[in-house]
């Protein structure tokens, strides 16, 4: 099984602008060894400025975003959801 199944114990959305900035936040986790998914937040969470996330393991989260903020590269916000 894969996809949302993947993610036991939850995941976390690291909501980023644009769908550039999604996909380039997930190479970046990529490489860190942290497996992510682009996808939409849900509709109450977007705004104009922020549409796309990148949906990672609840339990990676937070070394995921210091990581990323390490690297200059940090998502405008971070969902969670169990």
């Amino acid at each position: 099984m894969g996809g949302r199944s993947a993610l036991m114990g939850g995941y976390a959305l690291l909501i980023c602008r644009s769908q550039t900035e999604a996909i380039g936040l997930r190479r970046h986790l990529a490489r860190l060894g942290v497996p992510g998914e682009v996808a939409r937040p849900p509709r109450h969470e977007r705004t104009e400025s922020c549409g796309w996330a990148v949906r990672v393991s609840a339990q990676q989260a937070d070394w995921a975003v210091h990581r990323l903020r390490q690297l200059g590269a940090p998502p405008c916000r971070v969902l969670r959801e169990d």
